[in-house]
């Protein structure tokens, strides 16, 4: 400190420097009691003029800015670990939407199939009826006919005094066919109630089926109200963080937290036996993708994030919620399930090495080992993971490590 000018003016080096060595001290993040043996020994290297008293003050001041450090340490701790519990309740709650989804997606084709299969039996009512009214209308001439002819015939039996014997066969024969038309109608009966029965019976599935329905979406409704919910306290809770810290962190352990699925999944794939006769070759297919949903894509890839020190691994593409989502190739389904970042997560292999991941789903309708075809739908487009507005994120990997799906699709979304 001997070599440091002295401002002129002044009549001590504690009053001189003393400020300077706090200012250093104070702009230094250094743990638990370094900055009290940091201020020692610069203290040391001042001139034997320096106040004890001085010392003593400036000491406490640093002890009472690392106190404030480690306070706004554990503020930022307890915030992190309130926002990993509601990540955590998010997570359970956005599973809980994806179920219910795919339970009214369900309940949506049987009840198509239930109104189909009534439709097709009320035609076959209005047939039965048509063929009744024919049946009736021969009936009614045949009956006329018969009971001129009968009476015709017993008129010219005794006239003419025939035997018994004919009239009984011709009797007979009159109650032959008249069983016969007896039995048909009877037939045409059975199966016109046996319809309306049927009719009956459907009638009651599809009430029974639209009380589900009305159900699960009262029931998806209240869970979307809990999210909602939940959102608005993460985004309180982030905007706290955010005078702290930054998002890159997070951003980057949850790309590294996809990196090491994805890496394991590859490794798992290579494991298993592979009958590539099954897969449709990914390279054959480039510029000739369809996108997986109508939309607008908002985020290229390689777009920058996190104040420019983080690139985009995948394209978001801006969709209604709820749209299907479609597979871009044949492949089979090597993860379905939540994971933190990405929402409701899908991905498929096509083999080769390639894969498609689709996050930020609303609901999940494969599950893992299923084949899936071109053009098939196996999610539901959402805001899952925490996203602040519906859309899909998709990315394209070649051996676990990803490359611009762009040039890979025909067209725009």
């Amino acid at each position: 400190m001997q070599g440091l000018p002295r401002p002129p003016g002044k009549q001590s080096w504690a009053t001189d420097y003393i400020p300077l060595l706090t200012n250093f001290c104070t702009q230094l993040v250094v743990p638990g009691g370094a900055f009290v043996a940091l201020l020692a020994t610069l203290f040391l290297l001042l001139p034997q003029t320096v106040f004890a008293d001085e010392i003593t003050t400036q000491t406490k001041k640093l002890q009472q800015l690392q106190q404030q450090i480690e306070a706004v340490r554990k503020e930022i701790n307890t915030l992190q670990g309130q926002h990993n519990s509601l990540l955590t309740v998010l997570q359970k709650a956005e599973k809980q939407i994806g179920r219910v989804s795919a339970e009214l997606r369900q309940l949506d084709v049987r009840s198509a199939k239930v109104q189909q299969k009534i439709r097709e039996l009320q035609d076959q009512r209005a047939s039965e009826k048509a063929r009744l009214g024919d049946m009736r209308a021969r009936f009614e001439e045949e009956l006329q006919v018969a009971y001129m002819a009968g009476r015709q015939q017993r008129i010219k039996l005794l006239l003419s005094q025939e035997e018994p014997a004919a009239v009984g066969r011709m009797l007979v024969y009159h109650g032959y066919f008249a069983r016969a038309r007896g039995e048909r109608i009877q037939l045409l009966q059975a199966s016109l109630q046996q319809l309306q029965e049927i009719e009956l019976a459907l009638d009651e599935q599809q009430a029974e089926t639209a009380r589900l329905r009305q159900e699960q979406l009262d029931k998806s409704a209240s869970l979307v109200e809990q999210q909602d919910s939940r959102r608005q306290v993460m985004a309180q809770l982030q905007a706290q963080m955010q005078s702290r810290t930054t998002q890159l962190g997070t951003l980057q352990q949850d790309q590294q937290r996809l990196q090491k699925l994805v890496q394991s999944l590859t490794l798992a794939l290579q494991e298993m036996p592979q009958d590539d006769t099954q897969y449709t070759s990914l390279r054959q297919l480039k510029g000739k993708l369809r996108w997986p949903v109508a939309g607008r894509i908002t985020r290229s890839f390689g777009a920058k994030e996190a104040q420019g020190s983080l690139q985009t691994r995948g394209v978001q593409i801006a969709t209604r919620a709820g749209v299907d989502v479609q597979a871009i190739a044949r492949g089979r389904v090597a993860f379905s399930d939540w994971l933190r970042g990405f929402g409701l997560l899908l991905i498929i292999d096509h083999g080769e090495g390639y894969m498609s991941l689709y996050g930020q789903n609303r609901s999940l309708y494969k599950e893992v080992g299923e084949w899936v075809d071109r053009g098939e739908t196996i999610a539901a487009a959402g805001d899952s993971g925490g996203q602040s507005a519906a859309g899909l994120y998709l990315e394209l990997r070649k051996n676990g490590k990803p490359f611009n799906p762009a040039p890979w699709f025909k067209g725009k979304p």
